[in-house]
């Protein structure tokens, strides 16, 4: 293992957990306790004993790139060992929040090669429709479709769908989850027939079993606004996402990267609907917003600067488009 250097923060129990596995490496394995078999079951041990941080916050990132260093490595001396990677359930858990800080962080790339790693140690060691297993696959199919390959994706979400509704209930939370992913992954086949009929039952559960402002059923209502928005319903779509929005900003805070694709999914409404003026006004308030949440090269910053200058070109503001393309303009 090599040593990394942030500019950001990073949370100091991460960093010490790092640096007590760096160590642990550097030591001559064979004056380790049962070998490279003790240390990878100390370095394991050692990374699941952090402290939890939440993947979807922009604020842990660093914290998790750095983490993810330390998991890639490690993954690879237990398949070497034969370590398990699936236990104890403190490091089972910590990769699947190493998976979903992927997804959420535009590197669905990399979480697709490890969330294949680890799906395949869990099949082998649990079979396919173990618990684990179905969110190992989750989490594949969840950056397969980050990554915009809904057709890998499809099967996987539908069979962790079909197990959980078999073994827990329709109406279980993990079972709801999982139908909104597929109703996602419908959306971006372009099925938008199925979708909505997917979605349309997903919310009505939803709410009735978790409550409008849950975030599974928030979840589903923006899958059915985007079935709408395909089949060309946009005034029932904008509806929809301007309650979204609202509902998470109630649960979420104003500057949460919920809520910011929540209102983008309204300037783009606006704009489809020819009000472009409007969808300017949203996007420019957008715009620093994100930057400040995630960064300038967060995906959802770099989308909102290209529909700003979308938005000033039809409206025929061709000086103020450019400088949106160059830089943060003055509004």
């Amino acid at each position: 293992m090599t040593e990394v250097v942030y500019a950001q923060a990073v949370d100091p129990a991460v960093e010490q957990a790092h640096a007590h596995v760096l160590a642990l490496f550097r030591e001559d394995p064979a004056s380790y306790p049962a070998g490279l078999d003790g240390v990878c079951r100390a370095a394991r041990d050692r990374l699941g004993a952090m402290p939890v941080l939440d993947p979807r916050d922009p604020g842990a990132w660093a914290s998790y790139e750095l983490i993810t260093t330390d998991v890639q490595t490690l993954l690879a001396y237990l398949r070497l060992t034969g370590v398990p990677s699936g236990e104890p359930e403190s490091f089972r858990s910590l990769l699947i929040r190493v998976l979903r800080y992927l997804h959420e962080a535009d590197e669905g790339k990399l979480g697709v090669l490890l969330a294949e790693a680890v799906h395949r140690d869990w099949a082998a060691r649990w079979g396919e429709s173990h618990p684990h297993t179905l969110e190992a696959a989750e989490r594949l199919a969840a950056c397969l479709h980050a990554q915009g390959d809904s057709e890998q994706a499809r099967p996987l979400f539908e069979r962790v769908l079909g197990s959980r509704a078999e073994k827990l209930g329709a109406d279980d939370p993990a079972t709801l989850l999982a139908a909104c992913h597929l109703g996602a992954c419908l959306n971006q086949l372009v099925e938008f027939q199925a979708a909505l009929r997917l979605n349309n039952d997903t919310v009505w559960r939803c709410e009735r079993s978790l409550g409008k402002y849950d975030g599974t059923a928030i979840l589903a209502m923006g899958n059915l606004a985007g079935s709408l928005f395909g089949l060309g319903e946009h005034r029932m779509a904008l509806t929809m996402y301007r309650d979204i929005a609202q509902r998470l900003r109630r649960v979420s805070g104003d500057n949460s990267l919920v809520t910011l694709a929540a209102e983008a999914n309204v300037a783009v409404t606006l704009h489809q609907l020819g009000d472009h003026e409007a969808a300017r006004g949203v996007n420019a308030d957008l715009l620093p917003r994100f930057e400040e949440a995630a960064g300038k090269d967060y995906s959802g910053t770099k989308l909102t600067r290209r529909r700003l200058e979308k938005n000033l070109r039809a409206l025929g503001r061709v000086e103020e488009a450019d400088e949106v393309r160059g830089g943060i303009p003055q509004f």
